[in-house]
């Protein structure tokens, strides 16, 4: 096949075969998600057994919110990754590394932002309130800041943490970042809205359940992105 020829990089292709190969496993996690979502409701023990995960959050802050995200988004995929031969990363401990520091950071700055939604918005779980929140998430948080900041940082890790590169060439945002947003969307539209429909100390750790999946997912994802326009 000639140059002509060749097929044209199609900016949302990696991010449609990243989420149809992981479907299943995504929908197994999204009907997980509701099930924990209608039990805590219906089930008294359910509720006391998290008050506990409530009280942790309480108790430990932004120091929570740092452990946990660590713990659940970077940790446990990476020993998954770890378990899988096919999967084993080419240089375990930069990217141990790399998933600790990440996604540490990532679970402060949601913690802010979930805080932050609850002061504008308020904390109940009516319709209208869970449905602000997701539209404030999803249409303005999502692609202005947690696509492009996860999708560059995943890219820039597996590219080898290059210090001089095209990341940043015209047409990165079309290249880079919208192949991570629609398997965000797939994964996050119904996981914020269970999150968003429990009390504000159980957001977090809710969503780090749902970010154990997602964290495997955006490798997938940086793994099929181009750099070059």
């Amino acid at each position: 096949m000639s140059d002509s020829e060749a097929p044209v990089y199609s900016p949302w292709r990696a991010g449609w075969y990243a989420a149809k190969a992981n479907l299943i496993p995504g929908l197994i996690l999204q009907a997980a998600a509701i099930a924990l979502l209608v039990a805590y409701y219906q089930s008294q023990t359910l509720r006391e057994a998290l008050g506990h995960v409530e009280q942790w959050k309480a108790a430990g802050g932004y120091a929570y919110s740092a452990t946990s995200s660590a713990f659940f988004c970077g940790l446990l995929p990476w020993l998954f990754r770890m378990a899988i031969p096919s999967l084993r990363p080419r240089s375990p401990l930069s990217e141990l590394i790399f998933g600790l520091v990440w996604w540490a950071v990532s679970g402060i700055i949601v913690d802010v932002f979930y805080t932050a939604q609850g002061r504008w918005w308020g904390t109940g779980t009516s319709v209208g309130v869970i449905a602000v929140k997701m539209l404030i998430d999803m249409g303005i948080y999502t692609p202005l800041w947690a696509a492009p900041a996860n999708a560059l940082l995943h890219l820039w890790k597996a590219r080898g943490f290059p210090l001089k590169g095209r990341i940043f060439a015209p047409g990165w945002y079309r290249r880079i970042v919208l192949p991570n947003l629609l398997p965000n969307w797939m994964v996050w539209i119904p996981g914020v809205a269970v999150v968003y429909s429990l009390p504000p100390l159980l957001q977090l750790p809710v969503a780090n359940l749902i970010c154990c999946f997602w964290a495997l997912l955006c490798i997938s994802i940086a793994g099929e992105t181009t750099e070059g326009p």
